[in-house]
């Protein structure tokens, strides 16, 4: 795939290099709305795809996304976009049953090393670490988990090909 299985009655799977990309380290902004379409957007800290690449878990800031939250209960929707920074490969993926959950003890462990290396990678195109450490803000005193299905997936790196479904 680049992302999703076709055909199947069940959720579809992302394939493990999409999985592996999400993981890394990379942007991870996640998008939720309300009844009257407003939109919510949080910074996330970073993510955990489950073990047969069918949920991701997208772990934010409990003080900054109370709305999101909100959000989450009332419709379960969202979009989240994953976006490594140093080449601007960005992929966005969708779905409709999310729900939050509080985060693990190996969730902060998680963030922690994801964090360290999106500011690596700030740092290979030229950004000091402060700035990076800055711009990324400190880690979380509690951490929330949203845990969503996939239903589609986007290729959004800039070019011919963004706004393209990902596909086998």
């Amino acid at each position: 795939m680049r992302a999703m299985n076709g055909g199947s009655t069940e959720a579809p799977r992302l394939d493990a290099e999409l999985a592996a990309f999400m993981q890394s380290g990379v942007s991870v902004i996640v998008a939720t709305r309300d009844a009257s379409l407003d939109p919510e957007v949080v910074r996330a800290g970073g993510c955990r795809v489950a073990r047969d690449r069918r949920r991701v878990t997208i772990l934010v800031d409990a003080a900054r996304a109370e709305r999101l939250m909100a959000d989450v209960a009332a419709n379960g929707m969202l979009a989240a976009v994953f976006s490594q920074p140093s080449t601007h490969r960005t992929i966005q993926l969708k779905g409709c049953d999310a729900v939050t959950t509080t985060a693990g003890r190996r969730d902060r462990g998680l963030l922690a090393t994801q964090r360290s290396a999106w500011i690596e990678d700030l740092r290979r195109i030229g950004y000091s670490r402060d700035f990076a450490e800055a711009l990324w803000g400190p880690l979380p005193q509690a951490l929330v988990a949203v845990v969503f299905t996939p239903s589609a997936a986007f290729q959004q790196t800039p070019g011919p090909a963004a706004g393209q479904p990902l596909k086998a």
